[in-house]
């Protein structure tokens, strides 16, 4: 593309990003100091029309970006937006809070960055498959019931209730964890579930039946994760493109389906930048009427989870990626160089 065709592209899309509304010759010629006269704008975007690059909504002489015409807009033209000041205090503060729960950070984070751009916000929990398991303890809670406490190297603090004889006491409890964590500490949990596990041989010999509810607990055979926590989930309504009731429910939808959500990250094909999914690029047809930037945190080369930010097609992507980003750095930051780190080293 000529740089002519290229100045003419990227202030077409800037201006429909902040109008929402289809962009016509004059209305460049005016706005933008492009060096060149209104029919001569016009023709470029006729050329640019028919190398699929813009759309034509109806009749209006007005053009709009196709998802062809964004993704050449993310790639080649796109500024880095700069954050201000205050923005970038925001940020950095966000994570000052002493907090030994992963979990706080994962809601704090979704909440943060949907404040910051106003579109919805994902963040997906690290995976208990990729954990390692640093120890298993029991906690009496009544007759008859226990709390299960699992705690892995990803700061993982999971707990569930269960139904046990009455004739269980605390010694017999505090033993089988003893039991469980010497036998499987530093071990992947998906690794736990493709072992073939006999309870009742070596050491293991002890209270098989709550040694086979641990067992089916630990590998996931028995409750369900939360795995992604949701901020701002009806900022979507805040923009014209989303007037459409059938559309509106199609996004909500995929929000509130965590295997949608899991599948689409997955996909993403550089985890080491953030990534941007345009409309029809994406895999998930119920958002394909939206554009999704997602970026990874992590602690040293290790990927813990996701974060994702889902908008319109016309999202203000320079500032979107540039939040996406900052967070995902300083998140990333304080999981390694804090109480996070310890977690993994003491699981080695």
């Amino acid at each position: 593309m000529d740089a002519r065709k290229r100045r003419v592209l990227e202030a077409l899309i800037d201006d429909y990003i902040s109008t929402a509304e289809p962009v016509g010759s004059r209305t460049l010629a005016r706005k933008y100091s492009l060096g060149v006269s209104s029919a001569t704008i016009r023709n470029e975007m006729a050329d640019l029309e028919e190398q699929g690059f813009l759309e034509q909504p109806h009749t209006s002489a007005g053009r709009v970006p196709s998802d062809k015409g964004y993704r050449y807009y993310v790639d080649e033209l796109m500024k880095p937006a700069d954050l201000a000041g205050e923005e970038r205090d925001r940020i950095r503060q966000a994570y000052q809070v002493r907090v030994r729960e992963i979990h706080w950070f994962i809601h704090h984070t979704a909440r943060l960055v949907s404040e910051l751009t106003h579109y919805p916000s994902l963040v997906l929990a690290p995976s208990v498959d990729e954990a390692k398991l640093l120890d298993l303890s029991f906690m009496p809670i009544g007759a008859g019931t226990v709390l299960m406490v699992l705690r892995t190297d990803t700061g993982l603090v999971e707990n569930q209730t269960f139904l046990v004889p009455s004739d269980f006491d605390t010694v017999q409890l505090e033993q089988l964890a003893e039991d469980f964590t010497r036998e499987f500490r530093g071990i992947l949990i998906r690794e736990l579930k493709t072992r073939i596990l006999d309870p009742i041989q070596g050491d293991i010999h002890r209270y098989p039946v709550l040694w086979q509810l641990a067992l089916k607990w630990v590998t996931g055979q028995d409750g369900e994760e939360a795995k992604v926590s949701l901020a701002g989930p009806l900022n979507i309504l805040n923009y014209p493109e989303f007037r459409d009731v059938d559309k509106v429910r199609r996004v909500l939808g995929f929000l509130e389906q965590e295997s949608q959500v899991e599948r689409l990250v997955s996909l993403a094909e550089d985890r080491d930048r953030v990534q941007v999914v345009i409309g029809t690029e994406s895999s998930v047809h119920d958002i394909q009427d939206c554009s999704v930037v997602t970026a990874t945190y992590r602690v040293g080369p290790r990927v813990l989870g996701h974060l994702m930010v889902v908008g319109p097609r016309r999202m203000h992507y320079s500032r979107v990626v540039t939040i996406v980003e900052a967070v995902s750095e300083e998140l990333s930051r304080v999981l390694d160089g804090g109480w996070y780190g310890e977690l993994r080293e003491n699981a080695r």
